[in-house]
């Protein structure tokens, strides 16, 4: 019974809340950006797990990639904008436009309980004015 008890624990946390930040830096030549400013990443963040009767069980933590915590309602969109904002800022980028944040609740096999998320998306964009200083500053050494 104990063994059955515990593939069950494991898969539950296999499939389980988590939280996924990925960006990229390939635009394939479309400026995004304007005259005065550059798209330097796209981001996007995810956060899932799950809730019963909406209260949360397992859910994806505002720490960061691959994270997850017990009995914490981390599904806001104050740490989805968190992580946005870190990632852009760890690739450069001065300020982020074309924010999106979406949320969903799915039942699943149990009316009970449900499968919760919330995604955001931005870009994050740098000033030419903001790139001159960095490399200024990066090259004041030599």
């Amino acid at each position: 019974m104990l063994k059955k008890l515990s593939a069950l624990f494991a898969a539950v946390l296999l499939f389980t809340g988590c939280t996924t930040v990925d960006s990229t830096q390939k635009f394939n030549a479309v400026d995004l950006g304007n005259k005065e400013e550059k798209a330097v990443c796209q981001t996007y963040v995810e956060i899932s797990g799950y809730c019963l009767f909406g209260l949360p069980l397992i859910v994806g933590s505002a720490k960061g990639d691959g994270q997850f915590t017990f009995f914490r309602f981390n599904l806001t969109n104050e740490n989805v904008v968190y992580l946005l904002t870190r990632a852009v800022k760890a690739h450069g980028a001065t300020r982020m436009i074309n924010v999106h944040v979406n949320s969903t609740n799915t039942p699943t096999m149990f009316p009970f309980l449900s499968y919760c998320t919330i995604q955001g998306s931005g870009t994050g964009v740098r000033s030419k004015s903001a790139a001159m200083k960095q490399v200024q500053q990066e090259f004041a050494g030599f």
